[in-house]
């Protein structure tokens, strides 16, 4: 079964991935699956987070067809911590017909509490924004289908340790890449905080180091030769010479400083929390 407005694609590693009625995948066709794991679960080190924290904070922009939260849930699986989890959707038809996909079976097994966290949620749109429901056996979803630049100021600052950043592209998305909501989603992370995406836009990277963030590079998954990690307080892989060259004179012409960063990074960042945008 599918969406009339939503089609099933299948990708490389046997996971199905949507097409947006403009055409566009909501993931990558080499695999679907592994770009969730590798680029958002592994990007933020949620594995590893998860047996040091009692809670650890999501903010999930792009819910999509819950491929990222399904890796989330695997990535924490037998650690301590609790999920607590913020995820932006602003198309209410690509959770209609995530519930009807059928995944793998190593897909399945973590994919199928988000889709029944995702179906009850649809059932009461308002309750999953204000109180949230159960993901899974011990998790909770705050799931707000709307513009995520309206609800964002909800989520509390220094509550968030890790932000998958995955709408659609800069150039069909322009507003949840803007330098102001950039700065916002930076507000809510914590030190130690980790920030994983697709792009590798300068400017993306400049908004994220302008809101006081350390930006590096992120490996290759898939046809991406590499996107982008960003953290509060932490290192980051280094970003290539020329990259980090062009981050900074841009950094430069806006005024803002490119101090040492953290031990470890080769990466350029500011040395403060974002002020008004």
């Amino acid at each position: 079964m599918t969406s009339p407005d939503w089609t099933p694609a299948p990708t490389a590693d046997g996971s199905i991935t949507m097409i947006d009625p403009g055409g566009l995948a909501l993931h990558d066709r080499q695999g679907a699956w592994t770009e969730s794991q590798e680029r958002y679960a592994k990007g933020c080190a949620l594995h590893e987070r998860a047996r040091d924290l009692d809670r650890l904070g999501l903010l999930d922009i792009g819910t999509g067809i819950g491929m990222n939260l399904a890796a989330a849930l695997e990535a924490v699986h037998g650690g301590r911590a609790r999920l607590d989890v913020t995820s932006f959707e602003l198309h209410p038809g690509v959770l209609r017909a995530a519930l009807l996909l059928e995944q793998p079976a190593t897909v399945e097994r973590w994919i199928a509490p988000v889709r029944d966290a995702l179906q009850r949620a649809l059932a009461d749109l308002e309750a999953a924004r204000v109180h949230g429901i159960e993901l899974g056996d011990r998790h909770h979803l705050r799931l707000v289908v709307g513009d995520a630049r309206a609800f964002l100021p909800e989520v509390p600052s220094d509550s968030i340790d890790a932000v998958f950043l995955d709408p659609f592209a800069p150039a069909e998305a322009p507003d949840l890449w803007s330098r102001s909501f950039l700065a916002d989603v930076a507000r809510t992370m914590s030190t130690g905080a980790r920030l994983a995406t697709y792009t590798a836009s300068l400017s993306v990277r400049t908004g994220l180091a302008a809101a006081g963030l350390n930006v590096g590079a992120a490996a290759r998954v898939g046809h991406k030769a590499q996107g982008t990690l960003a953290t509060r307080g932490v290192a980051v892989p280094p970003l290539e010479e020329r990259s980090a060259r062009k981050l900074g004179r841009r950094l430069e012409r806006m005024g803002l400083a490119c101090p040492e960063p953290p031990a470890g990074s080769g990466s350029c960042a500011t040395d403060s929390r974002p002020g008004p945008v």
